[in-house]
């Protein structure tokens, strides 16, 4: 069974590079940096070694794999495309268990022949770093033969797909009968699938509580504005962008409940005093009380006090400036709890000792990693080398974990500084609305 994806690569003209390909081969003066950075990236990233084991498997069609990247600008600057979208990324993924690397890494050539062979220069990397195997195709946006663009539509991707049942057929691989169509947004789909709060959730969130404190649609609008939306009213429909995101949200987009008509609805009703029954507010620090905060130091006290912090907030115990001021941690709380369980079950408290166990980690992968390229071609070696392969896995979301530790601590701590320090500054606030209170009620 093999499934398929393709999407575009664009260049980030924001970012420099010094372009590393060999000087022999290379005048560096031929290119600008910043057209080379998203195309350098997707290659890199296609043939890593780890993943294709040392570059067993990568090949090239009307390409070599080493000189990949300098023909495929060569192509762009002889017909003076150098902009836009520069490549597109396939990825062709297989069933676990059911196909050897040699016969995936052949499919994938083939694949790659039959659809872009005969205008296009491909670079295709069979990747092993996980249970399925799986190829990456980089694909030349533009052809060597005329200089035309590569256009990905529906039509181009069902032939591909079309292309990858055939082959796999043909070397009695499964296929999947029934594809459904296109559904939720990868990163939308993982999060509601793990339970975590996307960007759509808070927005929801933040429009609910606005809606509370408008008395009319057009302080509804004004409110949002001064939270840090920006809105389009000049298109078929109304789209927010909130300051933690990168791209507009369609209002209708948001479910039912957060069309215009219904949001001007919500506000007529809460104006009369019309309310739904409110659900038990759950307790979102239970899980914390397992751990006894007393006795943690470093990374363990700092993500305690963090997690405890967003849990007063969901249940609205801190004040509105804390609230708004976290919005956009609240999201990554799924993400810090788990680094908050894995330094806990490390017993991980200082800088120094998270980076002995990343480096630990490492280590033990790359021994691993030796052991499993002996263990190929071996038809006995498989069930012993799927159980290296996930322990490589779980390896290397060790590495990954640790990581993000070292880069996320220092936001944390950043961020926590400053939400105490709000909510400090409001306590201030309201000790002293309460002595001008008494104060004015003696004088009455």
């Amino acid at each position: 069974m093999a499934t398929t994806k393709i999407w575009n690569i664009k260049g980030r003209l924001d970012s420099l590079i010094n372009y590393a390909a060999n000087p022999e081969k290379t005048d560096s003066n031929k290119f600008m940096e910043t057209q080379l950075k998203a195309l350098h990236d997707v290659m890199e990233y296609a043939s890593d070694e780890y993943k294709t084991e040392k570059s067993l498997f990568v090949s090239g069609v009307n390409v070599t794999p080493d000189t990949a990247i300098y023909k495929m600008h060569q192509t762009k600057i002889r017909f003076g495309k150098t902009d836009g979208i520069i490549a597109f990324h396939t990825v062709q993924s297989f069933k676990p268990g059911e196909v050897t690397p040699e016969i995936a890494h052949s499919i994938g050539v083939k694949l790659a022949k039959e659809m872009w062979g005969d205008r296009f220069e491909i670079l295709i990397a069979t990747h092993l770093n996980k249970d399925h195997i799986h190829n990456h195709f980089v694909i030349n946006s533009v052809s060597f033969i005329d200089g035309k663009k590569y256009y990905d539509n529906t039509a181009n991707y069902n032939q591909m797909r079309t292309v990858s049942d055939k082959l796999c057929e043909e070397h009695n691989l499964s296929v999947i009968q029934n594809p459904k169509g296109k559904g939720l947004h990868y990163a939308e789909w993982k999060a509601l699938k793990e339970s975590k709060p996307t960007i759509r959730d808070l927005i929801r969130y933040e429009i609910d509580e606005i809606i509370k404190c408008s008395y009319t649609y057009k302080d509804f609008w004004k409110i949002l504005k001064q939270r840090g939306y920006e809105v389009k009213h000049d298109v078929k429909y109304v789209a927010l962008k909130p300051a933690y995101s990168q791209r507009y949200i369609r209002l209708k987009s948001l479910g039912e409940n957060y069309s215009e008509e219904t949001i001007q609805r919500r506000i007529a009703m809460a104006r009369n005093g019309i309310k739904s029954l409110d659900k038990p507010v759950p307790n979102y620090n239970d899980w914390l009380k397992k751990y006894e905060h007393k006795k943690l130091k470093g990374f363990k006290a700092l993500y305690y006090h963090y997690l405890y912090l967003f849990g007063k907030i969901r249940k609205k115990e801190t004040p509105q400036r804390v609230s708004f001021y976290m919005r956009e941690e609240i999201i990554k709380f799924e993400r810090y709890k788990k680094q908050f369980q894995y330094i806990c079950d490390n017993n991980i408290e200082t800088f120094e000792q998270l980076q002995s166990q990343k480096i630990s980690a490492q280590n033990e992968i790359d021994e691993l990693v030796a052991i499993r390229m002996g263990m190929y071609g071996k038809t006995e070696k498989d069930k012993e080398r799927i159980e290296l392969t996930k322990k490589i896995k779980e390896l290397r979301k060790n590495v990954r974990m640790c990581k993000n530790i070292g880069d996320d601590s220092n936001r944390i701590s950043e961020m926590y500084k400053k939400a105490l320090e709000l909510e400090e500054e409001s306590s201030r606030e309201n000790g002293m609305k309460c002595k001008l209170y008494k104060i004015y009620e003696r004088q009455l």
